[in-house]
């Protein structure tokens, strides 16, 4: 488009060369935008999405695993206690089971702070995209008004170079 431009700049009239010219210039930007956005895709997304699968979903499974076997543990144990008709406190597994089961809350409260981090860097990356997009959507919004421009200036100078039919 840029070359066109330059060959009308030559051989025709400045007001369709200009129009010609905003045009060319017009798709530069959308180039630039959508070469914008697809660097912050590839610099955000592989990343996020390696965190994601080798980081968040194994500390949430830790997690769950972890509060499943020491809920497993404290129903063994209450059955035993309600079996043998003794207070859970005076069996010595219930201290420990009790540090499983803190400990398992722990991992859970960790698995979800590293998944409210992870939310937190896509939402971030989805507002800068559709910052770009937004601004990709303007550029394309103008473009139809100068395309408009050039198509009545070419007009105009092809009707004003005919000549008169008879």
């Amino acid at each position: 488009m840029a070359e066109r431009a330059r060959r009308i700049d030559i051989l025709g009239p400045a007001e369709v060369a200009r129009a010609a010219e905003d045009l060319a210039d017009s798709i530069r930007r959308d180039v630039k935008i959508a070469t914008k956005l697809k660097e912050l895709t590839m610099s955000t997304v592989p990343e996020a999405s390696e965190r994601v699968t080798t980081e968040t979903a194994p500390a949430m499974a830790a997690a769950r695993e972890a509060m499943q076997d020491a809920s497993r543990q404290m129903q063994e144990l209450v059955e035993e206690a309600n079996e043998n008709g003794r207070p859970l406190h005076e069996d010595p597994r219930t201290a420990a089971i009790f540090e499983s089961a803190e400990r398992a809350q722990e991992l859970a409260h960790a698995a979800i702070a590293r998944a409210n981090e992870d939310g937190d860097g896509f939402s971030a990356f989805l507002d800068q995209a559709t910052a770009i997009v937004d601004e990709l959507k303007r550029n394309q919004e103008a473009r139809a008004g100068i395309r408009e421009r050039f198509t009545a200036a070419a007009r105009h100078t092809l009707a004003s170079a005919s000549p008169p039919i008879p």
